[in-house]
Protein backbone atom coordinates (compact mmCIF):
# COMPACT_ATOMS: atom_id res chain seq x y z
CA UNK A 1 0.00 0.00 0.00
CA UNK A 2 2.83 2.12 0.64
CA UNK A 3 4.61 1.44 -2.43
CA UNK A 4 1.37 2.68 -4.25
CA UNK A 5 0.90 5.62 -2.36
CA UNK A 6 4.05 7.08 -3.18
CA UNK A 7 3.68 6.04 -6.97
CA UNK A 8 0.97 8.33 -7.07
CA UNK A 9 2.42 10.80 -5.04
CA UNK A 10 5.52 10.66 -7.52
CA UNK A 11 3.43 10.93 -10.52
CA UNK A 12 1.46 13.54 -9.48
CA UNK A 13 4.86 15.80 -8.55
CA UNK A 14 5.90 14.82 -12.14
CA UNK A 15 2.49 16.08 -14.03
CA UNK A 16 2.47 19.01 -11.65
CA UNK A 17 6.13 19.79 -12.12
CA UNK A 18 5.74 19.34 -15.74
CA UNK A 19 2.40 21.88 -15.90
CA UNK A 20 4.62 24.69 -14.59
CA UNK A 21 7.92 24.50 -17.31
CA UNK A 22 5.67 27.21 -19.35
CA UNK A 23 6.04 30.77 -18.74
CA UNK A 24 2.73 32.04 -18.02
CA UNK A 25 1.14 35.31 -19.70
CA UNK A 26 -1.99 36.57 -17.47
CA UNK A 27 -1.87 33.38 -15.37
CA UNK A 28 -2.01 31.05 -19.02
CA UNK A 29 0.61 28.65 -19.94
CA UNK A 30 2.47 30.25 -23.04
CA UNK A 31 1.63 26.51 -24.97
CA UNK A 32 -0.33 25.05 -27.11
CA UNK A 33 -1.90 26.04 -30.19
CA UNK A 34 -3.04 29.18 -31.44
CA UNK A 35 -6.76 28.11 -30.85
CA UNK A 36 -5.98 26.25 -27.19
CA UNK A 37 -3.95 29.59 -26.18
CA UNK A 38 -7.05 32.02 -27.40
CA UNK A 39 -9.67 30.28 -25.75
CA UNK A 40 -7.35 30.42 -22.71
CA UNK A 41 -6.73 34.04 -22.89
CA UNK A 42 -9.97 34.95 -23.91
CA UNK A 43 -11.48 33.45 -20.66
CA UNK A 44 -8.69 36.12 -19.07
CA UNK A 45 -10.54 39.24 -21.09
CA UNK A 46 -8.31 39.86 -24.11
CA UNK A 47 -10.76 39.90 -27.21
CA UNK A 48 -9.40 38.42 -30.63
CA UNK A 49 -9.11 41.28 -33.17
CA UNK A 50 -7.57 39.24 -35.96
CA UNK A 51 -5.40 36.63 -36.96
CA UNK A 52 -2.69 37.90 -39.34
CA UNK A 53 0.14 35.69 -41.11
CA UNK A 54 -0.42 33.20 -38.37
CA UNK A 55 -0.42 35.86 -35.49
CA UNK A 56 -3.43 36.38 -33.17
CA UNK A 57 -3.75 39.88 -32.41
CA UNK A 58 -5.77 40.39 -28.96
CA UNK A 59 -6.84 43.66 -27.93
CA UNK A 60 -7.47 44.32 -23.90
CA UNK A 61 -5.92 45.14 -20.92
CA UNK A 62 -2.63 44.26 -19.36
CA UNK A 63 -0.79 45.46 -15.78
CA UNK A 64 -3.54 48.17 -15.63
CA UNK A 65 -2.87 49.16 -19.70
CA UNK A 66 -4.68 48.75 -22.51
CA UNK A 67 -2.77 47.06 -24.93
CA UNK A 68 -2.79 44.79 -28.42
CA UNK A 69 -1.00 41.55 -26.92
CA UNK A 70 0.27 39.20 -30.06
CA UNK A 71 0.70 35.70 -30.23
CA UNK A 72 3.27 34.55 -31.68
CA UNK A 73 3.69 30.59 -33.07
CA UNK A 74 6.74 28.74 -34.02
CA UNK A 75 7.05 28.87 -37.96
CA UNK A 76 7.49 24.84 -38.14
CA UNK A 77 4.11 24.03 -36.33
CA UNK A 78 1.28 25.77 -34.29
CA UNK A 79 2.65 25.67 -31.27
CA UNK A 80 2.50 29.65 -29.33
CA UNK A 81 6.01 30.16 -27.58
CA UNK A 82 5.69 34.26 -27.50
CA UNK A 83 3.53 36.94 -26.61
CA UNK A 84 3.48 40.72 -27.04
CA UNK A 85 1.64 43.67 -25.13
CA UNK A 86 1.66 46.70 -27.18
CA UNK A 87 0.82 49.48 -24.56
CA UNK A 88 -1.44 51.42 -26.46
CA UNK A 89 0.85 54.30 -27.88
CA UNK A 90 2.17 57.41 -27.03
CA UNK A 91 2.03 61.20 -28.09
CA UNK A 92 4.73 62.68 -25.38
CA UNK A 93 7.81 61.42 -23.52
CA UNK A 94 6.92 61.97 -20.12
CA UNK A 95 3.74 59.66 -20.43
CA UNK A 96 5.64 57.27 -22.56
CA UNK A 97 9.15 57.19 -20.04
CA UNK A 98 6.44 57.04 -16.86
CA UNK A 99 4.40 54.19 -17.84
CA UNK A 100 7.83 52.05 -19.08
CA UNK A 101 8.85 52.61 -15.66
CA UNK A 102 5.44 51.34 -14.28
CA UNK A 103 5.89 48.23 -16.23
CA UNK A 104 9.04 47.55 -14.67
CA UNK A 105 8.50 47.95 -11.58
CA UNK A 106 5.31 45.86 -11.95
CA UNK A 107 7.72 43.09 -13.45
CA UNK A 108 10.47 43.30 -11.08
CA UNK A 109 7.98 43.00 -8.11
CA UNK A 110 6.80 39.53 -9.92
CA UNK A 111 10.07 38.28 -11.33
CA UNK A 112 13.11 39.55 -9.64
CA UNK A 113 15.87 41.99 -10.46
CA UNK A 114 16.26 42.44 -13.83
CA UNK A 115 19.11 40.41 -15.37
CA UNK A 116 20.09 43.61 -18.07
CA UNK A 117 19.02 47.00 -17.80
CA UNK A 118 19.99 49.38 -21.08
CA UNK A 119 18.17 53.06 -20.27
CA UNK A 120 20.15 55.07 -22.56
CA UNK A 121 20.01 57.45 -25.98
CA UNK A 122 22.38 57.05 -28.52
CA UNK A 123 21.89 61.07 -29.12
CA UNK A 124 22.06 63.53 -26.82
CA UNK A 125 18.55 65.11 -26.33
CA UNK A 126 18.01 68.05 -24.28
CA UNK A 127 14.18 68.38 -23.58
CA UNK A 128 11.16 66.46 -23.92
CA UNK A 129 10.27 67.01 -27.42
CA UNK A 130 13.70 65.67 -28.53
CA UNK A 131 13.70 62.66 -26.02
CA UNK A 132 10.11 62.21 -27.92
CA UNK A 133 11.42 62.39 -31.81
CA UNK A 134 14.71 60.14 -30.79
CA UNK A 135 12.39 56.73 -29.22
CA UNK A 136 10.95 57.96 -33.61
CA UNK A 137 14.06 58.25 -34.76
CA UNK A 138 15.21 54.81 -33.13
CA UNK A 139 17.60 56.67 -31.19
CA UNK A 140 15.99 55.64 -27.64
CA UNK A 141 17.67 52.22 -26.15
CA UNK A 142 14.97 52.02 -23.10
CA UNK A 143 15.13 47.84 -22.34
CA UNK A 144 14.97 45.72 -19.60
CA UNK A 145 15.43 41.98 -19.54
CA UNK A 146 14.34 38.99 -17.01
CA UNK A 147 15.47 36.06 -16.80
CA UNK A 148 13.11 33.27 -15.12
CA UNK A 149 13.41 29.52 -15.09
CA UNK A 150 10.81 29.35 -17.95
CA UNK A 151 11.60 31.77 -19.84
CA UNK A 152 12.20 35.62 -20.94
CA UNK A 153 11.01 38.67 -20.53
CA UNK A 154 11.60 41.78 -21.69
CA UNK A 155 10.17 45.28 -21.63
CA UNK A 156 10.89 48.36 -23.51
CA UNK A 157 10.26 51.57 -25.79
CA UNK A 158 9.83 50.98 -29.36
CA UNK A 159 8.08 51.74 -32.36
CA UNK A 160 5.84 49.39 -33.57
CA UNK A 161 4.88 49.84 -37.23
CA UNK A 162 0.94 50.47 -37.09
CA UNK A 163 0.97 51.33 -33.93
CA UNK A 164 3.75 53.64 -33.41
CA UNK A 165 5.61 54.89 -29.69
CA UNK A 166 5.07 52.04 -27.42
CA UNK A 167 5.88 50.15 -24.40
CA UNK A 168 6.81 46.38 -25.53
CA UNK A 169 6.44 43.80 -23.10
CA UNK A 170 7.60 40.30 -24.42
CA UNK A 171 7.46 36.84 -23.10
CA UNK A 172 9.46 33.99 -24.51
CA UNK A 173 8.67 30.71 -23.19
CA UNK A 174 12.20 28.32 -23.41
CA UNK A 175 10.55 25.34 -23.71
CA UNK A 176 8.71 26.23 -27.05
CA UNK A 177 11.18 28.34 -28.43
CA UNK A 178 13.71 25.66 -28.73
CA UNK A 179 11.71 22.86 -29.97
Amino acid sequence: MKKIVCIIFAITMFFGANAQNHLTFLGVPIDGTLDQFSERVSEKGLTLVQRVNDIDFYYGSFLGYDCIVGAVPREEKDLVYSVLACIIPFEDWKTLQSTYFDVKKKLTAEYGTPEEVEEKFSNSPRNDAEKFQSVIDGKCHYETSFVTKSGNISVSIEVQEGIGPTVLVQFVDDENAVL
